[in-house]
């Protein structure tokens, strides 16, 4: 399910990581960069998740989650984390 989208503050946040992560995927003109922030009821899943992912043509999806709500997430952890999916493949932080 996903977090309300009226809150302004959460709209910037979301924005800034965007930029951030356009950047850091090294994303191309035409590849699509989304930042969602998650509810997550399943167990042991934090309430709320951040996840950004890069959608380019011809390529799996890249896709990083970090285990707080948008708002709280810095850029130096979402830089980890998307370092951390160049390493490894995937990559959950938080």
């Amino acid at each position: 399910m996903f977090a309300p989208r009226d809150d302004a503050r959460q709209t910037a946040a979301a924005r800034a990581l965007k930029v951030i992560a356009r950047v850091l995927f090294e994303a191309h003109e035409d590849d699509v960069v989304v930042v969602n922030e998650l509810r997550c009821t399943e167990p042991g899943c934090p309430p709320l998740e951040t996840v950004v992912a890069l959608l380019r043509s011809g390529s799996a999806p890249r896709q990083v989650k970090v285990h707080k709500p948008v708002i709280d997430v810095t850029h130096e952890e979402l830089r980890v984390a998307i370092l951390g999916l160049a390493d490894t493949g995937h990559c959950h932080a938080g």
